[in-house]
């Protein structure tokens, strides 16, 4: 019994707020001559609970579609700037790589002279 009328309650309330919301802003609209203005087939249906019935499950779904595709968006646009920043971290390490081997060839070729007399103090000491 629970399974069936739980979802039952909550469509009835749905469709409560959906009747309210419908009957309130047809009443809100009918005397105004500016501003939002829903209209079907050529007609002007601002003032009838019956359009706005129709038009805010309508305006939910767009809603819903428009947070869906927005969020998309936003997807695609930090992978875009994470891919920048990679992109840049890799330009500049690829601008200081002349710099690296400028100081790295003399730095590596004192380092082997170092080690190569290191060997040969170890072979004298052992001899």
């Amino acid at each position: 019994m629970n399974r069936i009328s739980r979802p039952l309650v909550y469509t009835l309330v749905a469709v409560l707020i959906l009747a309210v919301l419908a009957f309130l802003l047809s009443t809100y609209h009918s005397g105004s001559g500016a501003g939002v203005h829903l209209m079907m087939f050529d007609e002007d249906m601002s003032d009838s609970p019956l359009g706005w019935a129709i038009a805010i499950p309508v305006l939910i779904f767009v809603g819903i579609v428009l947070v869906a595709v927005m969020a998309g968006v936003a997807m695609i646009v930090t992978a875009a700037l994470a891919f920048a920043a990679v992109m840049v971290v890799l330009a500049i390490t690829l601008a200081f790589t002349p710099l690296a081997v400028f100081f790295g060839l003399p730095l590596l070729a004192i380092y082997g002279l170092y080690k190569l007399i290191q060997r040969d103090r170890r072979a004298m000491q052992a001899a």
